[in-house]
């Protein structure tokens, strides 16, 4: 198949990391794919790696623009049978771009929580603007149907990652420390995401607060840039341990900061299937996150981490507390995320998934396209 996937973002996250993994696997298929980004996306050196073709268009402002114009002249010349939208902002604009053009298969995907309105900027891309939409968790998926989505068209695929190349991370926990900066004999509490509110770092920070004194060799590193980086910095000032709250940046490579971790944490208001999560779990690492998005589906309560109510500061002390305190647990709790992991979130089940119902679609809008031209012969 040929397949043109739409990408509207011009970072890279956790998002752009699964689409990556998905080219990987099209690309090892036969599969022809081309990737649409706005000039200067990271992505394009994803694309560069995996030797997929990348052309531009700016889908970041309204649809009826330049890039609408390129969008469309692209997508003309390559005639896919399957264009991928990779994101809510490229499902909108990118949408509204193709409108009418003969395409078979317009296929969306959508990788978090947040509740979905029913106006255009909501549900409705959702519902006129693809055939189908990909969910990567259930929590997603039921976001979906909530909007009004049939649930003949939404597709639970969960994200993966490839496992394999984390289960040895541990080995690596004296160098990585020293690589962060980190004491040998620390319990480090770690969290990998992007710096927003909705990460909720700001509470991370209180619930550290509340067992700093109890554990004097813990230290919280948040690793990760974005809007909250001051804010955070004077929070940990002000709860009276800055010197063992760490907000180092982006740290790369993250394997470093799984390696040298002994609790990973996840305290976000809302979420898809966290990446962080995944690779995290995977190094072996017991998780303690919130109970929103996909995180219930990747964690099973007091099996391979604990969930807490997002907001929730006292509880998730308490969780990290219960981890921090017993080293058995946590190497048994992390092997069994771990092995968790390994059978349900791997990069292969899901490319191996999206591929399937990639062809099904299609096959599926040839045979309504043979029907509808039987149809129209026999009223001629």
């Amino acid at each position: 198949m040929r397949i043109v996937h739409v990408l509207a973002e011009t970072g890279y996250s956790g998002g752009e990391a699964q689409l990556e993994q998905l080219l990987r696997f099209l690309q090892s298929r036969g599969h022809d794919n081309h990737v649409v980004v706005p000039a200067g996306a990271r992505f394009t050196e994803a694309c560069a790696r995996l030797g997929v073709p990348v052309r531009h268009a700016n889908m970041r402002r309204p649809w009826f623009g330049p890039g609408a114009i390129r969008l469309r002249r692209h997508v003309a010349e390559l005639r896919p049978e399957i264009v991928h939208f990779g994101c809510g902002r490229s499902t909108l604009w990118g949408g509204l771009a193709l409108a009418g053009m003969p395409i078979p298969v317009r296929v969306a995907t959508r990788r978090i929580d947040y509740p979905i309105a029913r106006g255009v900027f909501g549900g409705w891309r959702y519902r006129h603007l693809v055939d189908h939409v990909i969910a990567n968790c259930d929590s997603v998926r039921g976001r979906l149907l909530e909007a009004g989505l049939r649930r003949e068209r939404v597709s639970l695929i969960h994200e993966g990652i490839d496992v394999d190349r984390w289960l040895d991370a541990r080995n690596e926990r004296t160098d990585a420390r020293r690589r962060l900066g980190i004491a040998d004999g620390a319990l480090v509490v770690s969290c990998a995401a992007t710096l927003r509110p909705r990460k909720g770092q700001r509470v991370l920070i209180d619930a550290f607060a509340r067992i700093a004194t109890r554990f004097p060799t813990a230290c919280l590193v948040l690793a990760g840039s974005g809007s909250d980086l001051e804010l955070l910095r004077e929070r940990a000032r002000r709860v009276g341990f800055g010197d063992r709250i760490l907000l180092p940046g982006a740290v790369s490579p993250i394997r470093d900061l799984h390696a040298a971790s002994d609790v990973s944490v996840m305290a976000s208001y809302h979420e898809g299937l966290s990446n962080a999560c995944l690779e995290a779990s995977a190094a072996g690492l017991p998780l303690v996150v919130s109970a929103v998005g996909g995180l219930p589906e990747l964690v099973e309560d007091g099996v391979t981490g604990f969930l807490v109510q997002p907001g929730d500061p006292a509880s998730l002390a308490d969780r990290m507390a219960t981890l921090l305190a017993d080293e058995g647990m946590r190497l048994r709790v992390g092997g069994a995320g771990q092995q968790r992991t390994r059978e349900l979130f791997t990069a292969a089940r899901m490319a191996r998934a999206t591929e399937a119902l990639f062809e099904r679609l299609f096959d599926d809008s040839c045979r309504n396209g043979a029907r509808v031209a039987a149809r129209a012969r026999a009223t001629e």
